[in-house]
C-alpha cells in the first residue's frame, strides 16, 4: 500500500488539508486538557486560527517543500509561520493577561508538534518504502559541505541510499550528518562492509592526495565496491545532477601523481609565438605534446609523421579546436634527410620535439635494421639538420629501456642518446634528452591491451608474475618534456621521477576490480612467459651515470657522458650495414660492440653475448 502512496509527488492542496487537520487537532487537544479556553471561544475562532496559520505558512513559503524531503530548514519555516500567526491571533483575541499568553504558547507548541510530527512520519515511511525498492547502497568519502550536498542530491534521486560518510578529519569521525554516521577507514567501517552490501563509494572532495585515493581503492577493492568521483558542485548542480556526473575511477587515476608544478613563465617565454617541429606527431606522445603546446600559443606547429591515417585523424581533431596557432601537416619519415632539409628550408623552425621512434620491443626484436634506421638514423638526420639550421632547442624522447638494454629497441635508443650527447659538446643548438618509463595509454602500452581483454571476458595475459614497470600518464610525461625543453641548457639527459615501480600482475588485478569483476572468478589471469628482449625490471640510469637534482622535484639530470669519435664512427658503420641488408646477428653484434652493457634476454641474440664473453 505504502509503495503506491509514495510513488508520486502530490500537489500543495494535500499539504494544506493535512496541516488544516493538524491545526484543528491542536485546538481540540488544548480544549480537552484545559476544559475552557480563553483564546478559542467559538467555532469562528477555530476557523480564524486555522486559516490564519495556513496563510502565514504560505507567506513564509513553507509549502514549497516536498513532504517526503522535509529538512530542518523546512521545520524552521513552519516555526516562523506559526510564530507570525500567533502574534496576529493575539491581537485578534485581544490577549492581555498571562493566562492568555500561556494558552497561546500551548497552542503554538501543540500546532508545531503535530505539523512537524506528521512530516517526519511521512519522511520515515518514504525512506522505508524506498529501501524496499533495492536502492544503490552508497558510502560518501568527504563529510564536508560537498559531501552534504551530494548526500541531499542523492536522496532526491530516489535510487540511492547513503549509509555512511567517511572522512579523515578525526573531529568529524563518530558524529552524524542528517542521521548518517561518519567513519574513518577503520575497523568500525569494516563492520559496516561485512554486514551490508555496499554497492559504491563516491569521493565527493577534490582535496584528496593521490596517495590517499590509492589507499581508498586498496581498502575497498576486495569488497567488490565500485568507486566513483564527482566534480565540484558548481559543475553538476545545474546540469545532469550528481548521478549524471559520476565518473568511475580508472587505472590512470590510481597511477597518476599529484598536480605537477611547472615553470609556466619559462614555458611561455620558450614556446609563445615560436615555430615548432614535432616528429612522430600522430603518435600518443607526439600528439599530446602538440595539444599541450597549444596552451602556450606558438605561432606555428609542424606535425611530421609517416603514419598517414593517424596524422589525418589528428588533423581533423585540431582544426576543430579554437586557437591562433597555425598548423602544417607533413607526411614524411625522419629517415628521409631530403624531406627534413626541405621542411627546414620552407619553415624557420625555432624548436624541435623528436618523438618519432619504433617503440615495440617485440616487433623490433625481429627487425633490428628497421629499428636502427628509424631510431638511430632518424635521430642523426634530425639532429644534423637542426644544428645546420641553427635551431634553438631539440628535445629527444628516449626510454628507460635504453638503460642497460636487453633488447634491440632499447639499444637503438641508447645509441641515439650517445649521438645526441656527442653532438651537444660542440653545438650551439641545445640538444636535450628526456628519459622516462612506460606511458599509460600510449601506443603499445599494456593498459589498452588489458582493457580489451577484460571487455572480452578474459583471460588477461601477463608475461611473468614478478615483472614490474615504471608508469606515468601521457599528460604527466608531456608536461615534463615541455618543462625540460623550456629549462634545459643542452647536453643533459633529463630523467623523470617515475614513482614506485608497479607489478604488472597488480595492475591487471586493479583493472579487473575497477571493472566490477573479480580476478580468477570472473576474469582469469594467465602467465605467458617473458617475450623476446623483455626483462623483469627496468632501470632509469646506466652504470656510468649518476643523478643530480634540477629545479623541478620530479626531474633529475644524469651527469653528462663523453663519447669518443670512434663511437660515432661505429654508429655510422652500423647504419651503413643496416642499410645494405646485413643479417640480424651482424647488426645486433655491432650494436653490442657500441653498447657493451647491452645484454639480450629471452632472445635468440643471447648466444652473441656468450660468444662475446668467450
Amino acid at each position: 500500500m505504502f509503495d503506491k502512496i509514495f510513488k508520486y509527488h502530490y500537489s500543495k492542496k494535500y499539504a494544506y488539508v493535512l496541516d488544516g487537520i493538524c491545526l484543528v487537532l491542536a485546538i481540540e487537544i488544548l480544549l480537552y486538557l484545559n476544559g475552557s479556553n480563553l483564546v478559542i471561544r467559538s467555532f469562528q475562532d477555530k476557523i480564524v486560527f486555522t486559516l490564519l496559520s495556513l496563510g502565514c505558512l504560505t507567506i513564509v513559503k513553507a509549502y514549497r517543500m516536498l513532504l517526503r524531503f522535509t529538512t530542518v530548514i523546512d521545520i524552521g519555516k513552519i516555526t516562523m509561520g506559526l510564530t507570525l500567526s500567533m502574534i496576529i491571533y493575539s491581537f485578534y483575541v485581544q490577549a492581555n493577561t498571562r493566562a492568555h499568553f500561556n494558552y497561546i504558547l500551548l497552542l503554538f507548541y501543540f500546532s508545531l508538534s503535530l505539523l512537524t510530527f506528521y512530516r517526519l512520519i511521512v519522511k520515515l515511511l518514504y525512506a522505508k518504502v524506498s529501501k524496499e525498492e533495492k536502492l544503490t547502497s552508497t558510502i560518501l568519502f568527504g563529510a564536508g559541505s560537498n559531501g552534504l550536498m551530494a548526500k541531499r542530491a542523492l536522496d532526491d534521486s530516489n535510487s540511492v541510499n547513503v549509509v555512511a560518510f567517511i572522512d579523515d578529519d578525526k573531529t568529524k569521525v563518530g558524529r552524524t550528518i542528517e542521521g548518517i554516521s561518519v567513519f574513518g577507514l577503520d575497523e568500525k567501517l569494516k563492520k559496516i562492509l561485512d554486514h551490508q552490501n555496499i554497492d559504491q563509494v563516491i569521493i565527493t572532495t577534490d582535496k584528496i592526495s593521490q596517495k590517499r585515493k590509492n589507499q581508498i581503492f586498496e581498502y575497498f577493492k576486495s569488497n567488490e565496491v565500485k568507486i566513483f568521483t564527482v566534480p565540484a558542485i558548481d559543475q553538476w548542480a545545474n546540469s545532469q545532477g550528481i548521478e549524471g556526473n559520476l565518473k568511475p575511477i580508472i587505472i590512470e587515476d590510481l597511477l597518476k601523481r599529484d598536480t605537477i608544478e611547472i615553470d609556466l613563465q619559462k614555458n611561455v617565454l620558450q614556446y609563445q609565438d615560436k615555430t615548432i617541429l614535432v616528429t612522430g606527431a600522430a603518435g600518443s606522445i607526439g600528439s599530446e605534446i602538440v595539444r599541450q603546446l597549444l596552451k602556450f600559443q606558438p605561432h606555428k606547429i609542424i606535425l611530421l609523421d609517416q603514419a598517414e591515417t593517424p596524422l589525418f585523424d589528428l588533423k581533423n581533431e585540431l582544426i576543430e579546436t579554437k586557437h591562433k596557432t597555425k598548423f602544417e601537416f607533413l607526411l614524411a619519415s625522419v629517415t628521409d634527410k631530403h624531406s627534413l632539409e626541405q621542411c627546414f628550408k620552407t619553415h624557420t623552425i625555432d624548436l624541435v620535439f623528436h618523438a618519432a621512434a619504433y617503440k615495440h620491443v617485440f616487433m623490433t626484436e625481429s627487425a633490428p635494421a628497421a629499428a636502427i634506421l628509424n631510431n638511430i638514423l632518424g635521430t642523426i638526420n634530425l639532429v644534423d639538420v637542426s644544428i645546420s639550421n641553427k635551431v634553438s632547442h631539440l628535445v629527444m624522447i628516449s626510454t628507460d629501456k635504453a638503460v642497460n638494454p636487453s633488447n634491440v629497441m632499447g639499444a637503438s635508443k641508447r645509441i641515439a642518446e650517445m649521438y645526441v650527447a656527442n653532438r651537444s659538446e660542440s653545438s650551439e643548438t641545445q640538444l636535450i634528452t628526456t628519459r622516462f618509463g612506460n606511458v599509460l595509454g600510449s601506443n603499445g602500452s599494456v593498459v589498452p591491451i588489458f582493457k580489451e581483454q577484460i571487455a572480452k571476458g578474459g583471460p588477461v595475459t601477463v608475461t611473468h608474475p614478478e615483472i614490474t614497470r615504471f608508469f606515468m600518464t601521457i599528460t604527466e610525461a608531456c608536461q615534463l618534456v615541455l618543462e625540460a625543453g623550456a629549462t634545459g641548457i643542452g647536453g643533459e639527459i633529463y630523467v623523470f621521477d617515475m614513482g614506485k615501480p608497479v607489478k604488472i600482475k597488480d595492475l591487471a588485478v586493479s583493472m579487473i576490480r575497477l571493472s566490477g569483476l573479480n580476478e580468477h572468478q570472473d576474469i582469469k589471469i594467465e602467465y605467458t612467459g617473458l617475450r623476446p628482449g623483455e626483462k623483469l625490471y627496468e632501470e632509469l640510469l646506466t652504470d656510468n651515470e649518476s643523478l643530480k637534482k634540477s629545479h623541478n622535484e620530479l626531474i633529475y639530470i644524469a651527469e653528462k657522458e663523453l663519447f669518443s669519435l670512434e663511437k660515432i664512427e661505429q654508429i655510422q658503420k652500423l647504419i651503413s650495414e643496416a642499410d645494405s641488408g646485413k643479417s640480424n646477428d651482424i647488426l645486433v653484434q655491432q650494436m653490442k660492440n657500441i653498447v657493451p652493457e647491452y645484454k639480450s634476454m629471452n632472445s635468440s641474440y643471447e648466444s652473441l653475448d656468450a660468444d662475446f664473453n668467450n
